[in-house]
């Protein structure tokens, strides 16, 4: 069964992080996506250390099953080049500040009037309009506006960036929800849109039941004193015996029940939601408690008992997990050196439409001759092309 996205072709002009992952899940699903890179560096993440084999590995790790082209849009024939490819691709994906794509005279208003069909997707810090549009940023300024990364942290402690990138891996989930929405929409319609994607925007729409508690007239969460940010015993981490970590979720009362009763404990029942004195005591009992076993101990009595509780793996752990690795999110992706990189894969399954088989990331502009032999560009053209360079020689 061919790929859901299986006949898509995109022209995928962004770099780093949110545009590069959005498009890699489509070239899983079967997208043709082409690379659109500077002629001069490319994609800025092929540069970035760590490196495997003299390429940068979080380049790798966001551009598999992908084709590359260099072209200079600041030229009038790159342009001209683009815009005859625009004619025969499905999306654009461009995650420029806002007005670049303007100034370069490629923007959506342009390319639509080319191609009436065109879905153009714009992923900006904050987007293209409002007051912070123009605004330079990274994830923990956009985490910092939206109120996620006050909320992150210890109990009187500063704000603490978190382990991922929420805007940025939000942001590219956004970018992917609203292109097949105006896939969808376009084969109604036949005509195509932009789609609007700010990071800042990702991120603040995580944050719903935050907002809920605020319009309920609630107190604001504060800095790890909420239920879900660590205020409460049984919703926390716990070190074990080991020097490793437990985390335990038993917010409902058959949890937490069940837990105290495989522990031994049952007299902790009725301090399940205790506060002031009571909560602290309980939070010391499991402190002691945890730190008596090592964590192999504990998840041997507690991880299959239907109680919430598991293992804090690090990086290198989950990459061995068991149930990660039988739900396929560790993909072992060839390079053109002939190594295999580990991975992570889909982030959903589907019963019918099968992933593509993953193929190397692409070395800068290792498509030129066959991607612009469709915009009219002949193999002589293009040695005058590298010449000028408007392509990458």
């Amino acid at each position: 069964m061919a790929g859901a996205l299986k006949g898509v072709r995109v022209l995928d002009l962004s770099r780093l992080l949110p545009g590069p992952y959005c498009t890699m899940m489509m070239a899983d699903m079967g997208a043709e996506v082409v690379k659109v890179e500077d002629p001069q560096q490319g994609d800025y993440l092929r540069w970035i250390p760590p490196y495997i084999d003299g390429a940068g590995a979080m380049f790798l790790a966001l551009n598999r099953n992908k084709k590359s082209v260099t072209l200079d849009l600041k030229d009038n024939r790159g342009r001209e080049i683009f815009f005859e490819l625009v004619k025969k691709f499905d999306v654009v994906v461009e995650s420029f500040r806002p007005g670049v794509m303007s100034k370069l005279g490629v923007d959506y208003a342009t390319a639509e009037k080319i191609n009436p069909r065109i879905i153009y997707c714009s992923l900006a810090g904050y987007g293209q309009n409002g007051p912070y549009a123009s605004f330079a940023g990274h994830d923990i300024n956009f985490i910092g506006y939206s109120g996620a990364l006050d909320l992150t942290g210890l109990k009187k402690g500063k704000p603490v960036p978190p382990g991922v990138q929420i805007g940025d891996i939000g942001g590219a989930l956004n970018a992917l929800i609203g292109i097949q929405a105006a896939l969808i929409e376009r084969a109604a319609s036949g005509r195509g849109q932009s789609v609007d994607v700010a990071l800042a925007d990702a991120a603040f729409c995580m944050l719903p039941m935050a907002v809920s508690g605020i319009e309920a007239g609630a107190p604001p969460e504060r800095r790890g004193e909420a239920h879900l940010t660590g205020g409460i015993p049984v919703y926390n981490t716990y070190e074990t015996s080991d020097g490793k970590y437990i985390c335990i979720g038993a917010i409902e009362p058959k949890f937490f029940n069940k837990f105290c009763a495989l522990i031994g404990r049952p007299d902790l029942i009725p301090l399940h939601f205790a506060e002031g004195e009571k909560k602290d005591f309980l939070r010391m009992e499991l402190e002691n408690i945890f730190i008596s076993k090592t964590r192999a101990e504990w998840l041997s009595l507690l991880e299959s008992q239907d109680v919430c509780v598991g293992p804090v793996n690090n990086l290198e752990e989950a990459l061995e997990d068991p149930q990660l690795v039988s739900r396929g999110l560790i993909v072992q992706v060839p390079l053109a050196s002939g190594k295999t990189m580990r991975q992570v894969g889909i982030p959903f399954k589907l019963s019918r439409s099968s992933t593509e088989k993953p193929s190397p990331p692409p070395a800068i502009g290792a498509d030129n001759e066959e991607i612009f032999a469709e915009a009219g560009v002949t193999l002589e053209e293009i040695r005058t092309l590298k010449e000028k360079g408007i392509i990458r020689k």
